[in-house]
């Protein structure tokens, strides 16, 4: 994305190197006991599976695969039946070609048969390893072409209290609903110490968003469903731990992992933010499409809002970007915000005054819904829809 200082801080959205990312899981290398012998030190990471080169591959392996190595003998007509049986039953499965000796026609033949990449044999730890890679690096490729991946806001508080993960929380329900039918928003809980997005639709989900992060390879939609918990039909949730974590100990290679599956699951995907900044949660922010800073309209949040926006500025994130909204905001005839002096003091416009409504708010904290189920229709309601509009115009600008 244009206009972020990369100098300090590792974008939490690029695409890991090879060095970064280590080997993909589930290869599986087919070959005889003979060619596999000097690959024994990548028994730990890769499958070796010792079969003649005219056998049938286990079916039950070929299910699992995500890469597959196979030894061809072009001599043999097996060898060559049971690529074509390997392309019906997996169509899209990447597979590297193992051969004795490369020919450039039995490449060519290789090629037509939907065959990703010719390895020479005897295997060599460095070569196999490059051809794996450069086949993973092409899956990640294609996906980032295949996949429209989903807009991410991030939601900081700047003030203790002001209620940011609560804007967050029904943002996630707004924006799904504004973006249209079926589509379905995320909203990630990053704060590691006191996050409590989970209690509020009182969720008690034994896996957390720590679960995701130390997966690892292991990592895929399955556990990804098992850990995302339905807040609301259109809104899911990937909790906090419920145990207080060093903060700076979260893994950004895993992290990274997370959000990129959350983009391509979800429309929308929203961080409700950590007070404190750690280098990883910068990350998160300068990465994000649109940064929404919370507070309200008292002295001391207000500088704290100022001091937010002097850090985005300095890290060349784009005032364009940046959303402000003032959380419980004062109503009545007494009781009228000054809302172009607060814009004049912190040289940025305010996105939106949340209307104070905090019976409404307990109630459906209460019962872990959002304040809507209570009541359709309120001042709080109107601003949060409006402010959901706001930055669905704001994000889809960036796309």
């Amino acid at each position: 994305m244009n206009g972020k200082n990369m100098t300090s801080f590792e974008s939490i959205f690029k695409v890991p190197n090879t060095a970064e990312a280590g080997l993909p899981d589930k290869v599986f290398v087919f070959a005889r006991a003979g060619e596999l012998g000097g690959l024994g030190s990548l028994a730990d990471t890769v499958s070796l599976v010792e079969i003649e080169p005219g056998e049938m591959l286990p079916d039950a392996c070929i299910a699992q695969a995500h890469i597959a190595v196979v030894e061809v003998d072009p001599a043999d007509s097996r060898s060559i039946a049971r690529l074509d049986a390997l392309r019906r039953m997996r169509p899209h499965l990447p597979v590297i070609a193992a051969l004795s000796q490369v020919d450039l026609n039995v490449t060519r033949l290789l090629l037509r048969k939907g065959i990703g990449d010719v390895v020479e044999m005897p295997f060599t730890v460095d070569d196999l390893l490059t051809a794996i890679l450069e086949v993973e690096r092409e899956i990640g490729a294609a996906a980032q072409q295949d996949v429209a991946l989903a807009p991410v806001i991030a939601v900081q508080k700047c003030h203790g209290g002001a209620g940011a993960t609560t804007i967050a929380t029904h943002l996630g329900d707004a924006i799904a609903r504004e973006m249209g039918e079926a589509c379905r928003a995320c909203i990630i809980d990053l704060d590691l110490q006191s996050g409590d997005v989970a209690s509020y639709f009182d969720s008690s989900s034994r896996q957390t968003l720590l679960d995701l992060v130390e997966a690892g390879s292991r990592l895929d939609d399955e556990l990804m469903q098992a850990v995302a918990t339905e807040a609301t039909s259109t809104s899911d949730i990937i909790a906090a731990p419920a145990e207080i974590q060093p903060i700076e100990e979260l893994k950004l290679a895993g992290l990274q992992q997370v959000i990129a599956m959350a983009r391509r699951r979800y429309d929308i995907v929203i961080f409700d933010m950590p007070g404190a900044l750690t280098n990883w949660a910068m990350s998160v922010m300068l990465a994000a499409d649109a940064v929404l800073l919370v507070g309200n309209d008292s002295i001391s949040a207000l500088r704290q809002v100022k001091r937010k926006l002097r850090l985005l500025q300095d890290m060349d994130y784009h005032p364009s970007r940046v959303a402000i909204a003032l959380n419980n905001a004062a109503s009545g005839l007494f009781k009228k915000v000054d809302r172009r002096g607060i814009e004049d003091a912190l040289g940025h416009g305010i996105s939106s005054m949340v209307a104070s409504d905090p019976q409404l708010i307990e109630q459906a904290q209460t019962q872990g819904v959002l304040a809507r189920r209570i009541q359709r229709k309120s001042r709080f309601m109107n601003d949060i829809e409006k402010l959901a509009g706001d930055l669905l115009d704001l994000v889809e600008g960036e796309q």
